[in-house]
């Protein structure tokens, strides 16, 4: 017996009832045979127990969703559904005034595809050609035990998103995520393989009052449905008594505080190792059989891949640079790389067991209290002296902290050690940090005794000037001098001390930096520099490592009087060469010779020419020279090329992967200039259907027509610095187009190259990873 064609579709979408209805009364005509159960979902998170609908998908094939209005429910049973190995159709209405922007936001939907419709009949005919639809072709379901939690993260690093990370970094349990603030599309095939290779699913519901909240869940709900029907263990965390009702709280754990999440994430953790103790005992029923299939080029989020990394790293000079101790500051763009040397910085030093390696991550959240309830009450003269003293007394805390949690039991054993860790226990002890919290929590409780202390004492008042005592007093509650003098005498019993601080300048906008921000990480290089002097002149090896964005050492030199005092190398890629090596180690990891050349590899995954250019270079070329964007890239075809059963990438599954991708690109960039110009988010789409090429004066009228108040020359700058907009100049009888990478991320360079932006008959183009997005 045939199964069921079964129509979903949003209760809101009334405009659009009577359009379903007719398509489906116009079916029933033209066949006697065809059963089609049409239902409308409610936009109440959880419905989808109440009215049955988990039993109408598993006694249905195909499912066809209509997503032109989209809710909770609609999309957890997409999720549901394509876990269930459905087919599945996503259909949407044009005529109807629906959540376009939402779905081009996600990721889920259009990375998919969806057909348009825009009366009954047209309806019809995509339900009738549901035969030639297939599954998606399900990845292994083999466990990665090395991180067997995936949690998604909130765009805003909340006081609730940064407690319920730090409780899973407790378990001891590693974990994988999605970070919409690092990559803010999701894509369906990415959402599948991730849910497959967990254990647990964390996600955390927002209410209606947070930012970002339907963005978060919409992808919440999505990642419940693959759970729920892959039957993985699922903790669905909400943030207040809303979007979900009471009546559902069996399935959601509400909290009101952040610490409420404590007894979730707890209850969490035994559940995970039971779990995998059974994974541990079944066999893989199902082994892929393609080539395409077996090959696993990695993450694009450097964390998700921490066990694997060194696998493939591509070593550099830079990052030989940085491992030698030469280098105190990492600098490169988003994608660049910093943080998988950040991780292999970590890898490497901690290998020496008498290295102390800090690791330290902070939330740009804790940064931004300080900077609203401290700094931006001071003076500028007195804002690095308190910066300087925070950094330092925070990092010698740290310090402790590793000493005392590494030594814990090793102490007891070693008669050298064991008075010295008294000491420094008792010592530390005297502020009363909870142990119990990740460096991020420690951070934060820091930050809240100074802002406390500082409003006990000053108020809201400007304070134009504090005493060295006064600063001391406010900032320090140890006696430092002690304190250095203790730890000094302690770290002789080990080997070198590597601080890597990442993360400083992370929910920074880009080019739109302020003063206070620079102070703050100036502060930071300048008290790790008294800490090296002080540890150094004591015969110890003391380094750090501090990795920030390239925009952010550029205003930091800027505002510098000694420039070029610290040591830096770039992670900026420029080598088309090396783009190559870093993909071909992904290639040959675990499905060819390791000797195996690059393009002997590629022929072997991928078509080699797409319209007469090499698929390598152009793909390269369409990845901003960024090679997390390259990964990206190819994952995303090798996902189109596996779901249509093919034995290597065709040209049709890398148009499609640089369609998704551009949409991706366009959405980042549109969130970056949001941060730095709030009303300017949309500036992107009013280039659509725009030619290649066109004059600056063009250039001006598009950004004046945008109603865009911010002066052009400050969005011009800004769509060059992000490799959207270049230079076309004409060299040896044709027009080369001259983008930010093609100048070594040189932004006078390529301003000079643009005649300062004065002249308006310059040439100017749109970068060919946008097309897609901008329908050109």
């Amino acid at each position: 017996m045939s199964l069921a064609t079964l129509l979903l579709y949003s209760d809101d979408q009334i405009p659009a009832r009577q359009t379903i209805s007719d398509a489906i009364d116009l079916l029933r005509s033209q066949s006697n045979s065809l059963n089609i159960i049409r239902a409308s979902q409610l936009d109440t998170p959880g419905g989808f127990l109440r009215n049955d609908t988990i039993n109408q998908i598993d006694g249905a094939d195909p499912i066809i969703l209509d997503i032109t209005r989209l809710n909770f429910n609609i999309i957890f049973e997409f999720g549901y559904a394509l876990s269930k190995g459905k087919r599945v159709l996503l259909v949407l209405n044009r005529s109807v005034q629906g959540d376009i922007r939402e779905i081009s936001e996600i990721g889920l939907f259009d990375s998919m595809g969806y057909k348009e419709y825009e009366n009954s009949k047209e309806l019809a005919s995509l339900v009738e050609d549901t035969e030639n639809i297939k599954p998606l072709r399900q990845p292994s379901n083999k466990i990665d035990k090395s991180a067997p939690i995936y949690v998604l993260d909130t765009f805003h690093k909340t006081d609730a998103s940064i407690r319920i990370i730090s409780r899973i970094k407790k378990s001891r349990i590693r974990f994988r995520s999605f970070d919409p603030s690092e990559q803010p599309r999701l894509s369906a095939y990415e959402a599948i393989d991730e849910i497959q290779k967990s254990v647990a699913v964390v996600v955390n519901l927002l209410s209606k009052n947070s930012a970002d909240h339907i963005r978060n869940n919409f992808r919440g709900a999505f990642l419940s449905g693959l759970a729920y029907g892959f039957e993985k263990i699922s903790l669905l965390l909400q943030e207040g008594e809303e979007p979900i009702p009471p009546e559902y709280r069996d399935i959601v754990k509400v909290y009101n505080q952040p610490k409420d999440v404590d007894k979730y994430i707890n209850s969490l953790a035994p559940q995970v190792m039971d779990a995998l103790q059974s994974a541990a005992s079944e066999l893989i029923l199902k082994r892929p059989q393609q080539l395409i299939e077996r090959l696993d080029l990695g993450a694009p989020a450097a964390e998700n891949e921490m066990d694997t990394l060194f696998q493939y790293y591509v070593d550099t000079d830079e990052s030989n640079q940085t491992l030698s101790g030469n280098a105190r500051l990492v600098v490169g763009r988003k994608g660049s790389g910093k943080t998988a040397l950040f991780l292999r910085i970590r890898e490497q030093t901690r290998k020496i067991k008498k290295n102390i390696v800090l690791d330290l991550k902070p939330e740009g959240h804790q940064l931004k209290r300080l900077k609203q309830l401290v700094l931006d009450l001071l003076q500028e003269a007195v804002k690095e002296h308190v910066s300087t003293a925070f950094w330092e007394y925070l990092l010698l805390l740290e310090i402790c902290h590793k000493l005392l949690q590494n030594d814990r039991t090793l102490h007891t054993r070693d008669q050298k050690l064991y008075s010295l860790y008294g000491n420094l226990a008792k010592i530390y002890g005297e502020d009363n940090f909870d142990e119990d919290v990740d460096f991020s929590e420690r951070m934060y409780q820091l930050v809240q005794k100074i802002s406390n202390e500082f409003q006990t004492k000053y108020g809201e008042e400007k304070v134009h000037y504090l005493r060295t005592n006064e600063v001391t007093q406010l900032i320090y509650k140890h006696d430092i001098p002690k304190l250095r003098s203790i730890l000094s005498e302690y770290l002789q019993q080990k080997n070198q001390v590597w601080i890597l601080f990442d993360n400083i300048d992370k929910g920074w906008p880009t080019r739109g930096v302020t003063v206070t921000d620079t102070t703050i990480l100036k502060a930071l290089l300048e008290a790790t520099r008294k800490l090296e002097r002080y540890f150094t002149k004591k015969d110890f090896e003391f380094n750090t490592v501090v990795f920030v964005r390239n925009d952010v050492f550029e205003l930091l030199v800027e505002e510098s009087s000694d420039r070029g005092k610290e040591s830096k190398v770039s992670l900026d890629w420029t080598d088309r060469d090396l783009l190559k090596e870093f993909l071909r180690r992904r290639i040959v990891n675990n499905v060819f010779s390791g000797d195996m050349s690059f393009e002997d590899a590629w022929n072997q995954i991928c078509v080699t020419h797409i319209k007469g250019e090499a698929t390598a270079e152009l793909l390269i070329e369409r990845s901003l020279m960024r090679p997390r964007n390259l990964l990206t890239i190819v994952n995303y075809a090798k996902s189109y090329a596996i779901n249509l059963r093919r034995q290597r990438i065709s040209e049709e599954d890398l148009l499609k992967a640089l369609a998704t991708y551009s949409a991706d690109m366009g959405n980042e960039i549109g969130l970056e200039v949001r941060d730095v110009f709030p009303d300017n988010e949309d500036i992107l789409y009013y280039f659509i259907d725009a030619p290649r090429l066109f004059s600056l004066r063009e250039l001006k009228e598009y950004i004046k027509h945008s109603g865009i108040k911010t002066e052009e020359q400050q969005i011009i700058e800004i769509l060059l610095w992000f490799g959207f907009l270049g230079v076309s100049r004409k060299q040896e009888c044709e027009n080369k187009s001259i983008y930010i990478y093609d100048v070594f991320y040189d932004m006078k360079k390529l301003k000079q190259l643009a005649k300062g932006l004065r002249d308006d008959s310059i040439t100017m183009c749109i970068n060919p990873a946008f097309w897609p997005f901008l329908e050109i």
